[in-house]
């Protein structure tokens, strides 16, 4: 697993040099906007995963939840050691944790969706509560249409720290 990362990070590190060493006129015309899903059936479909998550998650069905992974997906958590959680298998036996904790998932939002081909990502936002205690969290999502069926193939879950959060971004939209 440790050799995958490596792998990963270098691939990262190298498309990142070659892309910053493009010209930005080059790269703004190279590049390629997220399209929403124009597939009212594949839109419909990605977002029925978010409504199963909860589902499954809030009757206790662990199983229910990984059947909506792919078999090699992965979820990244800081709620894990390693921050890496990967295959359904060990999905599944994080989730049963949150489950066998009684956590509850009051609401997820979906706040961006977009799809190419047969890849797709959504963007939003979670409430629960766990423990008595009210969070709030958020989601990438990153799901691939595999035998005709939609499955999430890397999940990344965070939750900001109100106490360290950055709470304003002077953002500059001048040329």
């Amino acid at each position: 697993m440790m050799k995958c990362i490596l792998l990963l990070t270098l691939v990262l590190a190298c498309s990142i040099a070659a892309y910053s060493r493009e010209s930005p006129v080059k790269r703004q015309a190279t590049a390629v906007a997220p399209k929403a899903c124009t597939d009212a059936a594949d839109a419909t479909a990605i977002r029925q995963i978010a409504v199963q998550w909860k589902a499954h998650y809030n009757s206790g069905d662990a199983p229910g939840v990984a059947a909506l992974y792919a078999e090699n997906a992965y979820y990244l958590t800081q709620h894990f050691i390693t921050g890496i959680i990967h295959g359904r298998a060990a999905i599944q036996a994080y989730v049963q944790r949150g489950v066998d904790a009684h956590y509850h998932i009051d609401s997820i939002q979906i706040i961006s969706m977009a799809c190419s081909g047969d890849f797709a990502y959504t963007v939003g936002r979670y409430e629960s509560t766990n423990a008595g205690q009210k969070a709030m969290g958020v989601n990438l999502v990153v799901a691939r249409r595999i035998n005709g069926r939609w499955l999430i193939v890397a999940h990344e879950a965070a939750v900001p720290d109100p106490a360290t959060a950055i709470r304003h971004l002077n953002v500059n939209t001048s040329p």
